[in-house]
């Protein structure tokens, strides 16, 4: 059983402040004050037997990067902010908001709120049809496959995202979630915007995708795929029941 559980972040700006920063898809604004306010609360969260590192995703002793895949994301839904915890990730985001239910001081210029999504508790688990997913801003490809799908054929490129769509569901969120699905299937339905962006993260340039797939597989919404996973790339939706 996987438990998901997503509170939306509303920024309130003082008059005068420029907006364009919250506008972006870079959340790292978000992960930073809700960092900040668990530092408030660092004392009582680590009693109450909260992991603090799955908020930042390092390992507070020697800083480094947990394992792959992070149990909270941090994501922009096209100007809707987000916070979704995953398993632990989500008893760690309740048990913070929790003291913020009403309005909070954040910063010179901003005060923030979080307000509750939604809940969610599903297994992952093989379909007998096609389930269909939208994901947003996935950022597929590494140096390597960068340049196999650049001198790619159209349905190569496909075919190329279809497996690396693949291999992340299966290496990524399925290994370190410790779900077994016997022989997923997956398929592209269609690439959105077909002028395809490039996009900036930890100082590397990602081409990014938006795409409609079919899995026979049942994923909750909010889970992410690909790079940068903490900070909403690659998070999937579902499309239908």
């Amino acid at each position: 059983m996987i438990k998901l559980l997503t509170y939306q972040v509303n920024p309130y700006l003082l008059l005068g402040e420029a907006a364009e920063p919250y506008l972006k898809t870079n959340t790292e604004w978000i992960r930073d004050i809700v960092n900040q306010l668990m530092m408030r609360h660092h004392q009582h969260l680590v009693k109450a037997g909260i992991e603090t590192s799955l908020f930042h995703n390092h390992d507070e002793t020697l800083n480094h990067t947990l394992p792959p895949y992070p149990r909270i994301i941090y994501q922009n839904n096209n100007g809707v902010f987000m916070v979704t915890g995953i398993n632990k990730g989500a008893d760690a985001i309740k048990e913070l908001f929790g003291f913020y239910q009403q309005p909070v001081v954040a910063g010179k210029n901003l005060m923030i709120s979080f307000e509750p999504y939604q809940k969610q508790e599903t297994d992952i688990v093989k379909t007998e049809g096609m389930m269909m997913y939208a994901i947003h801003n996935y950022l597929a490809l590494d140096a390597k496959t960068h340049k196999q799908y650049a001198h790619a054929t159209a349905i190569e490129k496909l075919y190329l995202l279809r497996d690396t769509l693949l291999k992340h569901l299966i290496g990524d969120l399925f290994r370190y979630l410790q779900v077994e699905v016997d022989e997923p299937q997956l398929e592209i339905i269609e690439m959105l915007n077909n002028e395809q962006r490039k996009m900036t993260y930890k100082n590397h340039h990602y081409l990014a995708f938006n795409l409609v797939f079919g899995a026979n597989v049942l994923l909750p919404s909010f889970v992410a795929l690909g790079n940068g996973k903490a900070f909403g790339y690659g998070v999937i939706e579902r499309i239908n029941n």
